[in-house]
């Protein structure tokens, strides 16, 4: 599948997870499918690493701490609104732990979507096009 090149940083991801293992799995994936990974272990090193590296696309982990990932979404899409411009990052939850109260939390924060771990690697490929299609 071939990174989006007309979507804003469509081939920049960054990985906000604390799983190590999960993440390098993940993060090689990704690497294999076009895309350029960062990733961080924490809600503020993930913000630092947003800011700096402008991601198309964040992968957000609920195993960061509920406030903290939270936060996170948050704190990003404060940063789009105060930008110039209409571009929005897309933002995927990942989860252990579905429930429909997490998933509703996330989507009131601004993420795109939540998937279930262990993630379905194809499934995230076709999830990011359908959303970067779409803006």
């Amino acid at each position: 599948m071939p990174v989006y090149t007309n979507f804003p940083n469509g081939d920049k991801v960054l990985l906000a997870d604390v799983a190590e293992e999960d993440a390098f799995n993940l993060a090689s994936f990704l690497e294999m499918s076009g895309f350029v990974v960062r990733h961080a272990t924490t809600a503020e090193e993930a913000m630092a690493q947003f800011l700096s590296f402008t991601p198309g696309v964040v992968l957000v982990d609920t195993s960061l701490p509920a406030k903290s990932w939270l936060n996170l979404i948050r704190e990003i899409r404060d940063h789009e609104s105060r930008q110039d411009s209409d571009y929005r990052c897309v933002i995927i939850i990942t989860t252990g732990k579905f429930s429909p109260d997490l998933a509703q939390k996330a989507l009131r924060a601004g993420a795109h979507e939540v998937l279930s771990r262990p993630v379905e690697q194809q499934k995230l490929l076709e999830r990011i096009a359908a959303h970067m299609a779409f803006h």
